[in-house]
């Protein structure tokens, strides 16, 4: 275990104001895992639980429980005297997590009811009272979690277990300081957090408005005056009469071109979110970018071709590429047949409507399993305008499209900026850098 002094001169915290004093975190809770369940055992009733996939989310701000992050576990699996039982006051962390961001993430029990930690979580009940809020805030900063994190090396997933949390130490201010600290805190973060939530809901709004003129256009064109005809599909409902219904498997056709030797080609990915992209662009900086020893048994691809994840097929996850690469082996790549305006059908391909039909032709015995295979997408119709109209409308959801990602990356960057303004104000609050006595 690290000594007091070495914690107290290291550089996560620096002098410590006059009266306040350097206290080992487990001198102040008891250690304990949380529940050894998985997904499978969650229910839609029983005993609360919360586990590392719900920590880790953008909604949980560490020092209250929002009802959206719990999920629930059988009674039998949680009992009254477990050791996994989370009591007013006290904290589950995450133990484990994909980047250096997240080493330290945690919630704290604001309730008078207990709770359980779930899975890859430990438990942090309290030994004595202090107030759990000030600790709930100094949780959240770099400097306090700079103790967890210089320990840890770059690998694809990062451990913070009950070792590496016993061996930090926490600062407390006199009591009177806490409540001033918190005080502050409460009233300037309120504000912040209000301000996020507006701009969220304003960037799930221009989500769903691209998503409405996509499915309008490809499946009813640009002209609202343009005649109609029934499409004889009875989830489609009425095209342009000029439109056409076709197999899928007319327009696109499986290729499986294996990289035999070394490459220079990127490495790509597709997602529901983004299409087709560089893997590299997609790596947070702060990730470990695991590239394997050799691209060999990759497959290539050529811009134009569209790729489709077939376990997420039914999500979104298939899309026209922009770039020469290569891609994993067990995706799906399809070449188009001729000057067919690929990109319409990665605008079709990916509206609800498509992902739906995708979906009921999908096998699996539940939806994280669930595949769509090449033959039977190749099978399957494609709404189909003539060449001309599949170049407006893309031209058209082009220009639209780019127009709305801008206003949703403007509001992004609103948001990470008032996320920054945030920990700035929690990091000189909990540090004595700001005297909250006075504010």
């Amino acid at each position: 275990m690290r000594t007091k002094a070495e914690i107290g001169n290291s550089e996560w915290f620096g002098g410590l104001p006059k009266g306040w004093n350097m206290v080992p975190l487990s001198a102040l809770f008891r250690f304990s895992k949380g529940l050894s369940i998985t997904k499978a055992d969650l229910t839609k009733t029983g005993k609360p639980v919360i586990s590392y996939g719900q920590i880790h989310s953008k909604q949980n701000i560490g020092v209250e429980v929002r009802k959206s992050l719990l999920r629930r576990v059988p009674n039998d699996l949680a009992g009254e005297t477990s050791p996994s039982r989370v009591l007013s006051n006290g904290f589950v962390f995450a133990d484990t997590s994909e980047d250096l961001e997240g080493c330290g993430n945690n919630v704290r029990n604001d309730s008078s009811h207990a709770l359980y930690g779930g899975y890859h979580t430990v438990v942090l009940n309290p030994r004595r009272d202090f107030n759990s809020k000030y600790l709930a805030y100094l949780f959240t900063t770099d400097a306090w979690r700079l103790q967890i994190r210089r320990d840890l090396v770059d690998v694809k997933l990062f451990s913070v277990n009950q070792t590496s949390l016993n061996e930090t130490y926490v600062v407390l201010p006199p009591t009177d300081v806490q409540k001033s600290i918190v005080s502050y805190l409460d009233e300037r973060c309120a504000a912040i957090d209000e301000d996020v939530a507006k701009r969220r809901m304003v960037i799930e709004k221009l989500k769903e408005y691209k998503k409405s003129l996509i499915t309008r256009a490809v499946t009813k064109g640009l002209d609202p005056n343009t005649e109609m005809k029934d499409s004889g599909v009875e989830w489609l409902g009425k095209v342009p009469t000029t439109w056409e219904i076709l197999r899928i498997g007319s327009l696109f056709q499986q290729k499986r071109v294996l990289i035999d030797d070394a490459t220079e080609d990127e490495l790509l990915s597709v997602s529901e979110y983004y299409g087709v992209d560089y893997r590299k662009k997609r790596i947070k900086e702060s990730d470990t970018l695991v590239r394997a020893e050799s691209l060999r048994g990759y497959q290539q691809c050529k811009c134009g071709d569209l790729i489709m994840n077939i376990m997420l097929a039914w999500k979104g996850a298939q899309a026209v590429s922009e770039h020469d690469g290569v891609i994993s082996p067990s995706y799906g790549v399809f070449s188009p047949k001729g000057s067919i305006c690929p990109r319409y059908f990665h605008y079709l391909f990916r509206t609800n409507l498509y992902c739906t039909y995708f979906k009921s032709f999908s096998t699996g015995i539940m939806d994280s399993r669930l595949r769509l295979y090449p033959e039977v997408f190749l099978k399957l119709s494609a709404i189909v305008p003539p060449i001309a109209d599949r170049e407006s409308i893309v031209a058209f959801l082009d220009e639209r499209c780019a127009a709305i990602d801008e206003a949703i990356s403007r509001q992004e960057q609103l948001i990470e900026k008032l996320g920054e303004y945030r920990k700035s104000i929690i990091h000189h609050a909990v540090t004595g850098k700001i005297d909250c006595t006075e504010a």
